[in-house]
């Protein structure tokens, strides 16, 4: 049986792999569309026609998106403004009073009141609805014509189009990973119990659910508008398409979210490789003796393995070995928190369903490496900020699942480690920040940092310190294969009972080369190009370089496509440029066998 089921990945993996067209609505079809969406919420506009003491009579009317308890504007006008140029009359004067309620809606009038006793209404005065956001879940579009479409450039197209609206915002929230999750279909996730899960997840007033069709030759863009309330359907149109149109440009940053990035120039070249005959999980550098020279750790299951670098070859100097029975190492971070000049080493260890992580490190005039901290429940993570200190953030586990509540940093105070403040990451709706894939760093120079993560469906995404998203890639990145099961409870007939795991996601990195900075980040290349969200399997990866502009991101270097996955990376800076160093692993899907590699690479100062 597990023999067939991995042949069926295989297979739904080939078939996703096929080469095909590509739909990319064009820009008018989509702003056609969001323009038929913003006629049926037109804003409410009236007068006062009457005043009766502290009653108000309005000319709004039954049919009229208006009811009793509704809170309008009042506004008082004035003089006409007039273009100084143009000469062109361009609306009047207006002042805020204050707001009314609605009490009563007649055939052909309301009844209202004003909240505020010292307000005086009169005759003329007008009501206008209060400015209202709406917010809209956008479903995986559905496919039904012979065309090949990219259902998630399409997706991200319409999100992108109705976040552009003043009224309009698509919150950061997967429906179509929830689905999954959830092993619901689109209309299943409309029935009432799934739409009360779903408002339970995220604040949102609708729910669009896209298909694209061929109508007599031609393509066609095709929308249901659905409550999120109720499952109620509120509009449906067709949108022809004549033409297929290239992809969104790249946008700035300062205007709206950046998309697409553009390659340039190579950066770093191949120096050599060394190959190890298991999975090492993980690995990370540092000066672990305070010689001023860097060792290398590396992880697999249960061992922590200290090299050193000579002439370009690592060879062993030291082992730790825990058991190999109860330990399942799931990540390894190097970094001197605690301040005596000597890099601890910390490990974020699962023991059954459990986190009981650890730091180690040397001690003057002693052999080997020392528990410094045992049993701590934190998953940690080293970040490391272009020109400041590094930073070790951790963050607990749940009951039932991998990741719960903030992500903190880890200080060293009286003598032990400690959790420290809350990271400040954007309070987003539906968003679970955790601290793998996840940097911070002041991109604009303003002295204001803003977050940098891969999302749970692989793009790269930054938002500003106010929660705003400013980029979002079109390109996937990360992709890695390996689950974080922490909390997960499992039956023995297999059938998880609550919980879900969570897709490791590796490290991003910031580096200053001369008077350029660049971001470093995994891209493996899976099955599927991106199509498959839950189910990964890798083919080859490489190491991307992104450089950052004053427009956002643009595309620097990848390096050489190599077979399996990149499980970890380091940059170390030289005196002259800096050295990379690149770690994949290739896991036979069948038998379960695996040898890694770690790749070097030099990256010369320019």
């Amino acid at each position: 049986m597990k023999l067939l089921r991995n042949f069926l990945v295989l297979l739904i993996a080939f078939f996703l792999m096929a080469p095909g067209n590509v739909l990319a609505q064009s820009s008018a079809s989509l702003d056609r569309l969001v323009s038929q969406i913003e006629s049926m919420f037109p804003p409410l506009e009236g007068y006062v026609i009457e005043v009766e003491g502290s009653g108000l009579t309005l000319d709004l009317k039954q049919g009229m998106p208006v009811k009793p308890g509704d809170r309008l504007k009042l506004i008082r006008y004035g003089r006409e403004l007039f273009h100084p140029v143009t000469k062109k009359k361009i609306g009047r004067k207006e002042t805020d009073l204050g707001e009314i309620e609605v009490l009563e809606v007649r055939k052909d009038f309301s009844r209202a009141r004003a909240l505020d006793p010292t307000v005086l209404p009169k005759e003329g005065d007008g009501v206008r609805s209060a400015f209202q956001k709406l917010s809209f879940l956008v479903a995986p579009p559905q496919v039904k014509s012979k065309k090949k479409i990219n259902i998630d450039r399409l997706r991200f197209n319409l999100e992108s189009r109705l976040n552009q609206h003043p009224r309009f915002e698509v919150p950061a929230f997967d429906l179509g990973l929830w689905m999954i999750d959830e092993k619901l279909n689109i209309k299943s996730a409309l029935q009432s119990e799934n739409l009360k899960k779903l408002r339970n997840k995220v604040d949102a007033s609708f729910i669009l659910v896209p298909s694209v069709r061929t109508v007599k030759g031609k393509m066609a863009l095709n929308y249901k508008l659905i409550s999120a309330v109720d499952g109620s359907l509120k509009k449906q149109a067709n949108i022809m398409s004549d033409d297929l149109p290239a992809q969104d440009a790249p946008r700035e940053r300062e205007r709206r979210t950046q998309s697409s990035f553009q390659q340039k120039q190579d950066l770093f070249k191949f120096v050599g490789k060394q190959e190890f005959p298991y999975e090492v999980i993980d690995f990370d550098v540092g000066d672990l003796n305070g010689d001023g020279k860097n060792e290398f750790v590396l992880i697999d299951r249960y061992r922590i393995m200290i090299f050193e670098n000579k002439k370009g070859i690592l060879k062993r100097i030291s082992t730790v070995k825990t058991s190999k029975t109860s330990n399942h190492f799931l990540a390894v971070d190097v970094a001197d928190i605690n301040g005596n000049g000597r890099d601890e080493i910390f490990v974020t260890n699962q023991v059954g369903d459990t986190l009981q992580s650890f730091a180690l490190e040397t001690k003057p005039g002693q052999k080997g490496f020392h528990y410094i901290w045992k049993e701590a429940k934190h998953y940690f993570r080293v970040m490391r900020p272009m020109g400041k200190k590094p930073v070790l953030m951790s963050q607990s586990p749940g009951f039932q699942n991998p990741f719960q509540g903030p992500i903190k940093k880890i200080i060293f105070k009286n003598g032990k480690y400690q959790q420290g403040p809350e990271l400040n990451t954007p309070k987003v709706y539906g968003r679970h920040f955790i601290l793998y894939g996840l940097t911070q760093q002041d991109l604009n120079g303003n002295g204001i940092t803003e977050t940098i993560m891969l999302d749970n469906n692989y793009h790269l995404r930054v938002y500003s310190s106010k929660g705003r998203l400013v980029v979002k890639s079109s390109d996937y990145y990360g992709h890695d294969p390996r689950l974080i099961d922490v909390g997960v409870k499992e039956e023995i007939a297999g059938v998880v009972r609550q919980g879900e795991p969570v897709r490791f996601k590796g490290r991003l990195q910031f580096v200053k080369m001369g008077d350029i900075r660049y971001l470093l980040l995994p891209k493996n290349e899976n099955a599927g190009g991106g199509y498959l969200d839950r189910l990964v399997i890798v083919e080859n990866s490489g190491l991307a370089l992104l450089r950052l502009t004053g427009e956002g991101f643009e595309k620097a270097f990848e390096s050489s496509k190599q077979k399996g996955f990149l499980a970890a990376f380091r940059v170390i800076p030289k005196k002259q440029g800096a050295g990379v160093y690149v770690l994949r692993v290739d896991k036979s899907l069948l038998s379960k066998k695996a040898f890694s590699t770690l790749s070097s690479y030099e990256w010369p100062a320019r």
